[in-house]
């Protein structure tokens, strides 16, 4: 008997052994599901990542809470992308190849999406995304999933705006020159034009700059009557939104989702009160984001930022995925493109097949520090 028994023992950690090995066994190797985040947690954005972080964790929390992914926890692996484009490809790699990430929730900015998207291809790993450049999704990549409303849709509701509402005709653009600023100029002037209005005038400044006085006077100087302005870093927009009101606020302003988020508002103060901006979407617009904003003030005792509730809606959309497709990354991308009219904190999401999520965008003023809803602008999927 103790020669059998022995045997049976030996016989039975030999099938584990192989079965860990070739996966014959995943629930038991494998009781959680790593997922990946690459925020930045240090660097000139880390005040950024740490709303995103906020924003996800929230997320994670409701998710194990409610029993996981198929009988799993999810395990998040943070992974700091530094705040620049090599840090977010070493975070990216740290991620899938030591950490063995099944899926990611990757970066908002568009450059590091940029940086990221060979090497994401070549991993062929899902990635939900919050960098908004309209040609993220159409550079031939099928691992990248966009859970903000992308520039095309942002230019065009601002170009929309002015034209109808404003009623003014002479624009004037001032853009941050990385491929974000770049590519949201690029798409409101051509945009601009065909609607009849005048550009009057396009300006540039570089990341990080101090001194933005000589583009809104140049502007101001060649006769513009609104300014769409296309930044990147909410630092960079609040200073430009203070020099603007001590240049007398020399014509109206409109500007990209980054004038609203909150770390612009919270350097600008009151000089952003009255300029318009285009948002995600506004807290209250509908009954998911009436709940998220009251789960979030219960969790954080504050109010959230609406340009990091991306992060949330990309975990959720990311899990209720790999719910349908299991741990197969083919399955999970299939089941993303597969949604249709989920409802989010941001809004409905139905991805097109370049996989984009989002077709509207809201126009907001900016009123005692907050985003105020003026009007929902539907552009329809790209």
């Amino acid at each position: 008997m103790v020669k059998g028994k022995r045997f049976l023992t030996v016989a039975l950690a030999a099938l584990v052994a192989v079965a860990a090995i070739g996966g014959g066994v995943a629930v038991a190797a494998d009781p959680e599901i790593k997922l990946g985040f690459t925020p930045p947690v240090t660097g000139g954005s880390a005040a950024e990542g740490a709303l995103q972080l906020k924003a996800i964790k929230l997320a994670l929390k409701e998710i194990n809470a409610a029993g996981g992914v198929n009988g799993k926890k999810i395990n998040l692996i943070v992974v700091d992308n530094q705040s620049s484009n090599p840090g977010a490809l070493t975070a990216l790699q740290k991620a899938v190849e030591q950490e063995k990430v099944l899926a990611l929730v990757g970066s908002v900015k568009s450059t590091q999406i940029l940086a990221m998207s060979d090497a994401v291809k070549g991993y062929a790993i899902p990635m939900m995304i919050g960098g908004t450049n309209a040609t993220l999704t159409k550079q031939g990549n099928p691992w990248l999933f966009r859970v903000r409303p992308d520039d095309s849709i942002a230019a065009a509701a601002m170009v929309k705006y002015i034209k109808e509402d404003s009623k003014l005709t002479k624009v004037g653009i001032l853009h941050d020159s990385d491929a974000f600023g770049t590519g949201g100029a690029d798409l409101v002037e051509p945009g601009a034009k065909a609607a009849g209005l005048t550009v009057v005038k396009r300006e540039r400044y570089t990341t990080k700059e101090k001194d933005f006085t000589a583009q809104i006077l140049s502007l101001k100087n060649a006769g513009t009557q609104i300014m769409v302005l296309y930044g990147t870093n909410p630092e960079d927009v609040a200073v430009i939104q203070r020099q603007y009101r001590q240049l007398g606020s020399p014509f109206k302003y409109i500007g990209s989702p980054s004038s609203q988020m909150k770390d612009c508002l919270n350097l600008s103060r009151e000089a952003a009160n009255g300029l318009l901006a285009i948002a995600d979407f506004v807290p209250g617009q509908s009954e998911a984001n009436k709940k998220y904003a009251v789960d979030y003030k219960k969790e954080y005792n504050e109010e959230y930022d609406t340009t990091s509730a991306w992060t949330y809606d990309g975990l959720n959309i990311l899990v209720a995925a790999i719910k349908k497709g299991g741990e197969d990354r083919a399955k999970i991308r299939e089941a993303i493109l597969a949604t249709q009219g989920y409802k989010g904190v941001l809004g409905t999401f139905s991805f097109t097949p370049n996989g984009d999520g989002l077709s509207e965008v809201s126009v907001v003023e900016i009123d005692k520090g907050m985003p105020k809803l003026l009007k929902v602008v539907n552009v329809g999927a790209k």
